[in-house]
Parts: C-alpha cells; sequence; structure tokens
C-alpha cells in the first residue's frame, strides 16, 4: 500500500517523504513549505536588491530537497510563511494562533484527497495531524504518527523541578505545556494505528505519560537520519593542535529545555585561555539572563541548513545537555561532522565510549567535569573525533529508509 507524507512544517518529513518515495510507495508528500523557484512566493527572489536577494535565498533554500520528486510534492503554505514571521519577531502568542489557523486550513487541503478512492495509508506529525486523522480513521484508512518530542506531562513535571532554581532562564512560553495541547495530543494518539518516536527516551515518556495503556502498545522507535549529501565532503578530523582552546559548539533552541542554562554556567568557569564556545540558533533566554555571559561566547543567530556542517566542521565538541527530547538528529549531524560529543541520556543515545560522554546527572558540575575532562586530555578527545563519523554510518539515509520498511511490513502495509 501507498503512503502518503504530511507536515505543514517541515521536521524531518522530508526524510521520511524521501525514504517512502525511494520505497516505490509515496502518494504524494504535502507540506506548506517547498522551494520550487518558479512558484509563488520562492520567484519573488529574482525581483529583489542583491544583498536582500541573498538573505531571501539562503532563507528559501532550507526548503530545498532536490531527491523529492516535486510531481509528488503538494504544497500550500501561507499561514506556515507568516507564522515564522511571526516568530523571527518575537510575536509568540501570535505565532502560536497563526499555527493552530494554518493546521486546520492545512486539514482541509489535504481532505480531498484524503476523500478519494484511491488507497492509502497517511503518515503525519503531531500537533498537526489530528483533523487529517479523523477524517481518515472514519473513511478506514491507516494512520501512523511520528511523534517528534516525548509526551508532554512528562516535559512538565522535569521543567516544574528546574523552574525554582533557574526560572531567570526561561521566557514565559517555555515554563509549561498547556492542558489543551496534551488533551490534543492525547486525541491524536487515539487516532493513530501506529506512533514512531525517535528514541527510546521519547517512547519511556509516553509509557509514563499517557494514561492510555494502549499508547505504549502501539509505539515503536525508529531512529532518525542526517542528510548525508550536507556532509559528504567534509574531512577527516585533525587532531587538536596543542595549546589551542577546545571549541564548544551548542546548535539549536538555546532554551532551558535544552540544558542551554548549564552550558552557560560551564563556560563562565573555564578560562577563555582553555575553552571557546559558540552558540548557533535562536536564543530563546531572557536578555537579562544572557548578559552576564554574552562575552565568554560567540552567538549566531539560526542559520540555513546548508551552512551547518561547515560551522560544525570549525568546534570540537558538541554540547547537548536536554532535559527533554524527541530524539536530536543534531547529534547524528555531529557525529558525521568529526565532532566529539557530550550529552544527556534523554534524547537520542549517539554518543559511545569511542565518541563522547554520556552525562549521568543533567547539572552544570557534572557539564563543566565533561568539558574540562577533553580540556585537559587531549588524546582522548582527539579518539572521540577520530571514530565519529564513522559512528554517524549508523544513522544514514539507507538505516533509515530500511526501518521505514520494517515498520511498514510491521504495520501490515509491505507490498
Amino acid at each position: 500500500m501507498n503512503v502518503a507524507v504530511f507536515h505543514p512544517g517541515t521536521q524531518h518529513s522530508w526524510q521520511t517523504a524521501t525514504a517512502v518515495q525511494q520505497l516505490g510507495r509515496l502518494q504524494f508528500y504535502a507540506t506548506s513549505i517547498f522551494y520550487k523557484p518558479e512558484e509563488w512566493p520562492y520567484r519573488i527572489e529574482r525581483y529583489l536588491p542583491g544583498r536582500l536577494r541573498q538573505r531571501v535565498h539562503d532563507e528559501f533554500r532550507r526548503f530545498e530537497h532536490p531527491a523529492l520528486d516535486p510531481e509528488l510534492v503538494k504544497s500550500a503554505g501561507l499561514f506556515e510563511w507568516l507564522e515564522r514571521i511571526a516568530a523571527r519577531a518575537g510575536l509568540e502568542k501570535t505565532a502560536v494562533r497563526l499555527d493552530l489557523a494554518g493546521n486546520r486550513r492545512f486539514a482541509r487541503f489535504l481532505e480531498r484527497e484524503i476523500r478519494s478512492d484511491r488507497e492509502f495509508a497517511l503518515w503525519g506529525y503531531n500537533s498537526s495531524a489530528l483533523e487529517s486523522f479523523e477524517l481518515a480513521r472514519d473513511l478506514g484508512r491507516f494512520c501512523i504518527l511520528d511523534r517528534t518530542n516525548g509526551d508532554f506531562r512528562v516535559y512538565n513535571r522535569i521543567m516544574e523541578e528546574i523552574l525554582g532554581e533557574y526560572g531567570d532562564y526561561f521566557l514565559p512560553g517555555h515554563r509549561r505545556i498547556p492542558d489543551w495541547t496534551i488533551e490534543r495530543d492525547d486525541r491524536e494518539y487515539a487516532e493513530a494505528d501506529r506512533i514512531v518516536v525517535g528514541s527510546e527516551f521519547a517512547r519511556a515518556t509516553l509509557a509514563q505519560g499517557c494514561p492510555d495503556p494502549a499508547v505504549a502498545k502501539k509505539t515503536r522507535v525508529l531512529n532518525y537520519c542526517f542528510d548525508e549529501s550536507l556532509y559528504a565532503d567534509l574531512p577527516k578530523p585533525a587532531p587538536v593542535p596543542p595549546g589551542e582552546p577546545v571549541r564548544f559548539l551548542f546548535l539549536g533552541q538555546l532554551i532551558p529545555r535544552k540544558g542551554i542554562h548549564h552550558v552557560l554556567e560551564a563556560i563562565e568557569q573555564i578560562p577563555a585561555s582553555q575553552a571557546r564556545l559558540t552558540l548557533v540558533g535562536k536564543m530563546g533566554v531572557p536578555k537579562e539572563a544572557f548578559a552576564r555571559f554574552a562575552d565568554r561566547v560567540d552567538f549566531i543567530p539560526t542559520v540555513a541548513r546548508a551552512d551547518v556542517p561547515r560551522i560544525m566542521s570549525e568546534h570540537h565538541v558538541f554540547l547537548l545537555p536536554t532535559y527533554f527530547e524527541g530524539a536530536g538528529i543534531v547529534l547524528y549531524e555531529a557525529l558525521a561532522s568529526g565532532m566529539a560529543l557530550i550529552q544527556s541520556r534523554n534524547a537520542a543515545l549517539a554518543a559511545t565510549p569511542d565518541t563522547g560522554i554520556m552525562l549521568e546527572e543533567i547539572d552544570t558540575g557534572s557539564l563543566l567535569g565533561a568539558m574540562m575532562a577533553l580540556v585537559d586530555d587531549r588524546n582522548r578527545l582527539d579518539h572521540f573525533r577520530a571514530h565519529a563519523q564513522a559512528e554517524a554510518q549508523n544513522y544514514t539515509f539507507a538505516r533509515y529508509r530500511s526501518n521505514i520498511a520494517k515498520v511498514l511490513a510491521e504495520a501490515g502495509l509491505g507490498g
């Protein structure tokens, strides 16, 4: 049976769609943003002045996926673009409202396809699949929910524990997931015939958080993959020169959920001659809290996907002391770039004894100790980096595609 993959944003949905396409099973890929230079709004870039044209092009190419057959792609992206503009402007509540409106509009966009007499299953993503799943189930279609987060009841419990000590690092919207979001998640769980998550940690949170035991029974772990085409030309990492500061990198959302407060507190305690820290991504810490550390870090706002490999290859150690993660594709990207890892267990377990350090506790002291262990032992650091790219081969697209085939076969959708 064919499968229709849909997501009003991006996540890793384009990789899922590409894998299903290569298996010869893609009915269509529906998304809001897909770079087609000849279509609106993308053709606007040709009419813009030089510097602005380059900025707009850099933004658009974040949604360029040449491996996908454009004839199998359906896109409708007005609300997604408006949501992104609102989020970049710091209008968080407006962005949430636009996201919800966009998801409803996207479901209506898909309704005609779902009601067709063509036989196919649906593969949708959390927080955007409910309306389509409800219709599909009424029509007897099989539904797969790709849950890119753990269960938010567990998230709320974890955040409540750290708010007392680190509340100053939280923006208002990151303190707690509202009950209505969790209620909607439960409805998506119920409508799904199968749920896939990106790590054992995420699977465990669904089993711990959701009161319906049926959810745990239909949940499977499907390891994600990284985009090999972006990392294929990176050289093997060279040993870190003696006396050179170790270059640490934290890339993604710069928020307490991912342990950014521990990263900032740790780098403050290491002499600048021994370590440097680069932060890449959207700043999610109040200005007042970040100000005290600003002179110890290099901060780069959100960049295009194509620029990430270069940035990673210029650093030695990737940090992810996260409290709550669906998986962490960025960990696989760091390995492919030849970086050592320091990570918590609350994510995909990408670090091995040959590639990095797995934190047993998520706190500043543990992170600082791990960072200093690599600052002080360059041989160990070089060993981790020398083995990183080989370990990344466990998270290739081919491996992901094979695992998707197994998920479909196990669900009775093979052939």
